[in-house]
């Protein structure tokens, strides 16, 4: 007899852990150190879809934050406001942009930690094409700094001063990730069109990735999982 398995979290038993390749239709990204987390993928797809009925076409990125190794653990790891004060100095880089069209700030985020004695972020945004339709050069600029006007020196300016360093800080090397697919190893992002199923398959899928139960530390008292709200 094979054991049936737990299909509620051990650490919560308000979540409900997913074993299946697809989920309500989409496809899903089961990894080799055990299920994912049901109520999760349920929040990032209806995420994915509020946002594609509220815009055109929409770009869609996923990025890591990772804080410096050389960092003690301080106060700031032991809650997510960190991550909070990121998506405020983001909102105010995309404002200030001044681009033709104007993008909400919308996300999908995970906390997560396995051997590290601080936490790391996983956050999926999604924006209007219109405004931002491109990651940009990742590479700093000749003094090592990220002064560029694109999204990923926005990004990493805004989780440098989130951390409380200038957002030109130079010390530091590539503290913000782009996210690979695993089936192809390059660098992802993508454009939804609101009648493309396959690219919001390709994103649920990515999106999956955050809605992994292993490395979520659930004992830290802190919230692991959110998503935008409009």
């Amino acid at each position: 007899m094979f054991a049936t398995p737990t299909l509620r979290h051990p650490e919560n038993d308000k979540l409900c852990l997913y074993f299946n390749e697809f989920f309500q239709g989409y496809s899903v990204m089961q990894v080799d150190d055990g299920p994912l987390i049901e109520n999760y993928l349920a929040s990032a797809l209806s995420t994915l879809q509020y946002c594609v009925e509220q815009q055109h076409l929409t770009f869609v990125v996923r990025f890591d934050l990772r804080f410096p190794a050389a960092m003690p653990r301080l106060s700031m790891h032991d809650n997510n406001e960190v991550l909070t004060r990121f998506f405020r100095h983001l909102r105010y880089e995309l404002d200030r942009a001044g681009t033709k069209y104007t993008t909400k700030l919308r996300y999908i985020w995970a906390r997560e930690q396995e051997t590290s004695d601080k936490p790391h972020y996983h956050v999926m945004l999604l924006l209007n094409k219109n405004a931002v339709d491109r990651i940009g050069n990742k590479q700093p600029d000749e003094f090592g700094c990220y002064t560029r006007e694109n999204l990923y020196h926005r990004a990493s300016r805004s989780w440098l001063k989130a951390m409380g360093f200038d957002g030109d800080d130079p010390r530091f090397g590539q503290l913000v990730n782009v996210s690979r697919h695993p089936d192809t190893g390059n660098y992802w992002s993508a454009v939804i069109h609101r009648d493309d199923y396959f690219t919001m398959d390709d994103a649920m899928y990515m999106a999956s990735y955050l809605c992994k139960a292993y490395t979520k530390p659930f004992g830290q008292g802190v919230r692991v999982f959110d998503t935008s709200r409009n």
